[in-house]
């Protein structure tokens, strides 16, 4: 039997991803079943468990894609230990383009208890991981300042979804940010 090529298989995954995606956000959560997927998607029952284990494990894929990744945040890193605003700007317009919408859903109360707490676990690892070593003699109160860092930065963000994102621009939300981050509460 000839195997699919490797560009076939992932789109086909994909577009199981998407149609699922479709349906969640739509606001049928609890009520989606694999035919549905599989029939928005055109594919049959044997192919959706070709890919997935079951509903749950497509939703946890799905999520997993959009966790903050080791190149994401290594850019970030970078950007951010610079002071390098344009940088740190476009690391943050390019995951709003391309995982917006996901992710706006997701942080939302009507969205994934567990994606918010992975999101925010996530961070944090990645923050550990990239510390230097002399800052990690002080083991208790790094773990401290990391998770007060990854409470704001993930409040702020999911608050700036959960209100729409109108208020401000990526980069007025960024630049606010940063210099939250940079100068306190005070303006300087």
């Amino acid at each position: 039997m000839a195997r699919k090529q490797p560009e076939v298989t992932a789109q086909t995954r994909r577009n199981l991803i998407d149609a699922y995606w479709e349906l969640y956000s739509s606001d049928t959560t609890g009520k989606i079943t694999v035919k549905m997927i599989t029939d928005r998607a055109g594919y049959n029952r044997g192919t959706f468990y070709a890919y997935f284990l079951d509903i749950q494990d497509l939703h946890e894929q799905l999520e997993n894609e959009l966790l903050p990744s080791e190149e994401s945040f290594e850019k970030l890193k970078e950007a951010t230990v610079s002071k390098n605003s344009r940088d740190i700007l476009e690391i943050f317009t390019q995951l709003d383009r391309t995982m917006g919408a996901k992710l706006s859903l997701l942080l939302s109360p009507k969205g994934s208890l567990s994606f918010q707490s992975k999101v925010k676990s996530t961070l944090k690892q990645l923050i550990l991981k990239h510390l230097p070593l002399a800052l990690m003699e002080r083991e208790s109160v790094v773990d401290y300042k990391t998770e007060m860092l990854c409470g704001i930065f993930y409040e702020t963000v999911r608050y700036w979804y959960d209100r729409g994102n109108r208020q401000f621009t990526e980069e007025e939300m960024t630049t606010l940010m940063l210099k939250t981050i940079f100068t306190g509460l005070v303006e300087s």
